[in-house]
């Protein structure tokens, strides 16, 4: 209920300058149906790309510290472009 709410949603717009994109309900009073269709792709594409990412991950990722933590999760991060390009180069 915190994300749909219209105060944080300005405090977020004028301290921040963050917009946020809010999937709301219609009967919402700030509903516009352009920027809901512009939510909904987007989250579309970020969760796909979540989804396709976890599958890459194993259980558990072992580190000892935060860097190294840091390290395994770009090169996961890495091997799921580098994919993703030599799919697109092969069909």
């Amino acid at each position: 209920r915190g994300y749909e709410s219209h105060l944080y949603e300005d405090l977020l717009r004028e301290a921040q300058e963050v917009v946020p994109m809010v999937i709301r309900r219609r009967n919402s009073r700030r509903y516009l149906p352009w920027m809901q269709y512009l939510a909904i792709v987007g989250r579309r594409v970020v969760e796909t790309v979540g989804s396709m990412l976890h599958h890459l991950f194993p259980r558990r990722i072992h580190a000892v510290t935060q860097e190294g933590f840091v390290i395994k999760v770009l090169t996961f991060v890495l091997a799921h472009n580098i994919s993703l390009l030599t799919q697109k180069m092969a069909g």
